[in-house]
């Protein structure tokens, strides 16, 4: 019987396990339409005394929608959040209030949505939640999504992710 050599790869090696669970978003009111299940994040969190509860803010690839994946029965959201109340707090935050969604059920929710200022494909989210509402996201919130890279990691893998006319993207 062969030896079996466990292999390692580097924190920036773009061969993905696992792409990252997908956020299904639909957040709508006071100049704010964003809908979409998103696939390319990357997250920030940390926990404060309270060990049980978690800051998380979300760098979101707005370019990353359901429509570039194909989603089979295996896949499952890290979260959903659909909102009932969005709110304009200056010219590039809103606050949104609805409820999230997670293995535990359905929770009453509050975030914060960024939206950067000219022509960006990113938002951020950000919020705070307890482990009990969280469940299994907890784990891929902490680590920041998938360990493969950063969040254009998967953009590398994407087909739909190219140039298809080089002589337009050079002018």
């Amino acid at each position: 019987m062969a030896k079996k050599t466990p292999i390692q790869t580097p924190a920036n090696d773009i061969r993905i396990s696992r792409k990252r669970s997908p956020i299904d978003l639909r957040i709508h009111g006071d100049d704010m339409l964003l809908s979409g299940r998103f696939h390319r994040w990357q997250a920030t969190a940390f926990t404060d005394a309270d060990l049980d509860e978690l800051s998380v803010r979300m760098a979101i690839d707005s370019t990353s929608p359901d429509q570039l994946t194909l989603v089979s029965d295996d896949d499952h959201d890290l979260f959903s959040f659909h909102s009932a109340d969005v709110r304009r707090e200056n010219a590039s935050l809103y606050r949104a209030r609805g409820g999230l969604t997670t293995a535990t059920g359905t929770h009453p929710f509050e975030m914060h949505i960024e939206v950067p200022e000219g022509h960006n494909a990113f938002f951020a989210i950000k919020f705070v939640a307890r482990k009990a509402v969280l469940g299994d996201s907890w784990a891929e919130l902490v680590i920041g999504g998938s360990s493969g890279g950063g969040i254009d990691a998967e953009r590398r893998l994407d087909p739909w992710a190219v140039v298809l006319n080089s002589e337009l993207a050079a002018a």
